[in-house]
C-alpha cells in the first residue's frame, strides 16, 4: 500500500513546493499581520509583501537581514513567546496569517496552533508545515535526516478528534505537506493571560494532555496503517486553495480562472 506523500511529481496547477504555496497565499490574502513560528534563515518570512507586518519566533534564528520595511524576529521558544510577550502589541492587532514550522514534535505544533487561535479572528488562516510524512526515517521524533517532518502529522489527528469546529485541509505539497486551517472565532478574554502556554492549553483544552499521551507512541507504521484516505490529503492546486479561501471572503473576493481569488 502506498502512503500519501508530499513528494509527488507536480502537475499543471500544482504548487511545486510549500514555499510556492506560501508565497501565493501572501499574494492572495495580502495579510496586514503575519506570524511565523520557526524562521530559521528567514526564507519563508521573506515571502510576505511590503505592507505586511512580520513577526517571527525562533529560539536560534539565523536571519542576518530581511529586505522588508516592517519585520522583527523574537529569539525565544514559541512557548515563552506566547506566555511572556504582548502578541497583539507586536503584531499591531490579531493574526491574519500564521505559519507554524517550529520544533517538529506534534505536541509543540499542536500547542502553537492553539496559542495562535487566541489571537485569531474569523478570517485567520493558519498553516502547519510537515503534516504529510514521506517515510519512517524522516518522521522520527529525533532528527536523523536532512528532510525531517518529525511526527507533526499527529497534530492533525488530534485536532480532527477534538476540534471538529475547525476546517482542516491537508495539502499534498512537497516535500512534506501542509495543513491549511480555518474556522477560528475571535478570541474572548478567558482570564488565563500571563500563564504558561501549557497551563493555558490544559485550562482551555482539557483534552490536551490526554491526546498527547495517547498519540505519543504512534509511529510512521501507524500512519501507514491508517490508510491513504485517513487524513484526507488532497492535491495542492490553485483550485483547492480557491475552495479553502472562498468561504472566508464571500463578499470581498471573486474567483477568477486565471488568477484564483482576488480582491474585487
Amino acid at each position: 500500500m502506498s502512503a500519501p506523500t508530499g513528494s509527488h511529481p507536480p502537475k499543471p496547477g500544482d504548487y511545486p513546493t510549500y514555499l510556492h504555496l506560501l508565497a501565493d497565499l501572501h499574494r492572495r490574502l495580502r495579510p496586514a499581520r503575519y506570524l511565523e513560528i520557526g524562521v530559521n534563515e528567514g526564507h519563508s518570512l521573506a515571502l510576505a509583501g511590503p505592507t505586511t507586518r512580520l513577526v517571527g519566533v525562533d529560539p536560534e534564528p539565523r536571519v542576518d537581514g530581511l529586505d522588508h520595511p516592517d519585520w522583527m524576529v523574537v529569539s525565544t521558544t514559541s512557548e515563552e513567546f506566547f506566555a511572556s510577550y504582548d502578541v497583539n502589541g507586536l503584531l499591531g492587532g490579531p493574526v491574519d496569517l500564521a505559519f507554524v514550522d517550529g520544533l517538529h514534535h506534534f505536541e509543540v505544533a499542536l500547542a502553537d496552533v492553539l496559542a495562535v487561535e487566541r489571537y485569531a479572528h474569523s478570517r485567520t488562516v493558519v498553516l502547519v508545515h510537515d503534516v504529510v510524512p514521506i517515510d519512517a526515517p524522516t518522521s522520527t521524533r529525533e532528527r536523523a535526516t536532512v528532510v525531517w517532518s518529525g511526527d507533526v502529522w499527529k497534530t492533525v489527528v488530534a485536532l480532527r478528534r477534538h476540534r471538529p469546529d475547525l476546517v482542516i485541509t491537508m495539502l499534498d505539497v512537497a516535500p512534506t505537506g501542509m495543513a491549511l486551517i480555518t474556522g477560528f472565532e475571535p478570541h474572548q478574554d478567558d482570564g488565563y493571560d500571563g500563564q504558561q502556554d501549557g497551563a493555558v492549553n490544559r485550562n482551555l483544552n482539557p483534552w490536551f494532555d490526554t491526546v498527547v499521551a495517547t498519540l505519543l507512541p504512534a509511529t510512521y507504521d501507524d500512519f501507514v496503517a491508517m490508510g491513504p484516505d485517513a487524513l484526507g490529503v488532497v492535491p495542492c492546486t490553485d483550485q483547492t486553495i480557491d475552495e479553502c479561501l472562498a468561504p472566508l471572503f464571500p463578499a470581498c473576493f471573486e474567483v477568477s480562472p486565471q488568477s484564483g481569488l482576488n480582491p474585487t
